[in-house]
């Protein structure tokens, strides 16, 4: 069984982390589990460098993005977001969804007008992503609904950026 990452990284188990911590933390700890200084070792100890070293690495990508963190934070209260029993959305974000996907497959071609949605959307996530600390103190009911629809903002970026791709 792995360790905690919030542990692993030693850091405080919160949404709120210190990032510059968490680089200093992750470098330091790299340092130490490197593969390449058991390189003189036994088959076996160069595995479990290898295997610590993807464990840190997995720690760091998920505690370094909000979301993942999020996502984290509520897989350690036992809480799988992408159950089917948490897929009801708001009928407000429903709908905010609807619009942007029309207005994604709309504008596929026209770089300035993804360009200005990827900028809205954008404003949009960072709105949602400030009510995250207070929300996790708070309430994770809510913190399951947000962090799900930020699941579904970092998608719609991601279609939007594949759409920019085509375009260059």
């Amino acid at each position: 069984m792995s360790l905690n990452f919030f542990t692993l990284l030693q850091l405080p188990e919160t949404f709120v982390i210190d990032l510059k911590k968490l680089d200093q933390n992750y470098q330091s700890i790299q340092k130490e589990i490197h593969p390449d200084r058991f390189a003189s070792l036994a088959d076996e100890e160069k595995k479990a460098s290898i295997k610590k070293t993807a464990e840190v690495n997995d720690a760091y990508q998920t505690l370094k993005s909000p979301i993942r963190r999020a996502e984290y934070l509520l897989h350690l209260h036992d809480i799988n977001i992408h159950d089917e029993k948490y897929t009801a959305v708001s009928q407000d974000f429903l709908m905010q969804q609807m619009e942007w996907r029309e207005k994604l497959e709309t504008h596929k071609q026209n770089k300035e007008a993804l360009e200005k949605l990827a900028g809205d959307i954008q404003k949009n996530k960072n709105e949602i992503m400030s009510q995250l600390p207070e929300i996790f103190k708070n309430n994770l009911h809510d913190a399951i609904k947000i962090t799900r629809e930020l699941n579904f903002i970092e998608k719609i970026e991601q279609h939007i950026n594949d759409a920019l791709i085509e375009i260059i």
